[in-house]
């Protein structure tokens, strides 16, 4: 698969895990506990593929962080698929409404972890290797980085208490997360990455064997 092909299906399956998170709680909301559980697991599966993908395009241009995104990415999907266990649990029913509570809050817990806590470490590491990659416009990369640390802080007093779980303050601090990866998708479809050396459209000097000295073209 070419570079192009990988972008593309990176941009593809970064638009799926919103829909698919979106409609997750939707279906939460309306009873639809399965369903949910279903479009958690799709979830899971395309942060899974984001990682492999992004790792595969970003590597040569950082590879520890490209490899350390991949890792904390594949840890989110991990965390998200364990929040499915205790909904799929209230799915089968046969619990007290005491047990209800507990496996509600357990789900809870993960969806603060995973798309929380870890998302916001991944954001910053990616954010930082596309500002020092060079192969995006430099605002979508300084968003990203500014964007993890928002939601980080934001999770950390969450999970510390000093603000409600996904209170009103959470949602404006997911907003520039939210902005970031939809801008971070729709370039990976319409546009890749830049070529390597092609940022700022400089381009090396060995790259033009005619400027070269002379006694190199020898």
């Amino acid at each position: 698969m070419s570079r192009a092909t990988h972008a593309r299906a990176a941009g593809a399956l970064y638009l799926s895990t919103h829909v698919t998170s979106v409609l997750a709680v939707v279906a939460y909301d309306a009873g639809a506990t399965t369903l949910g559980v279903l479009l958690e697991v799709a979830l899971a599966l395309g942060c899974l593929g984001t990682g492999v993908l992004l790792l595969l395009l970003l590597r040569p241009h950082g590879e520890a962080r490209a490899l350390t995104f991949a890792l904390l990415r594949t840890l989110e999907a991990a965390v998200i698929a364990a929040g499915t266990l205790p909904m799929l649990a209230l799915a089968w029913g046969g619990t007290g409404a005491g047990t209800e509570d507990a496996l509600t809050d357990l789900h809870t817990a993960a969806f603060l972890v995973g798309q929380g806590l870890v998302i916001s470490v991944n954001t910053i590491v990616l954010g930082s290797l596309l500002v020092g990659a060079r192969v995006t416009p430099r605002a979508l990369g300084l968003l990203g980085v500014v964007a993890g640390v928002v939601v980080l802080g934001s999770n950390l007093a969450q999970t510390l208490g000093a603000i409600p779980l996904g209170g009103v303050v959470a949602g404006v601090c997911a907003v520039p997360v939210f902005a970031f990866e939809i801008w971070w998708a729709v370039l990976l479809l319409t546009r890749g990455l830049r070529p390597r050396g092609a940022a700022g459209g400089a381009v090396a000097p060995q790259d033009h064997p005619a400027t070269a000295p002379t006694s190199a073209r020898r």
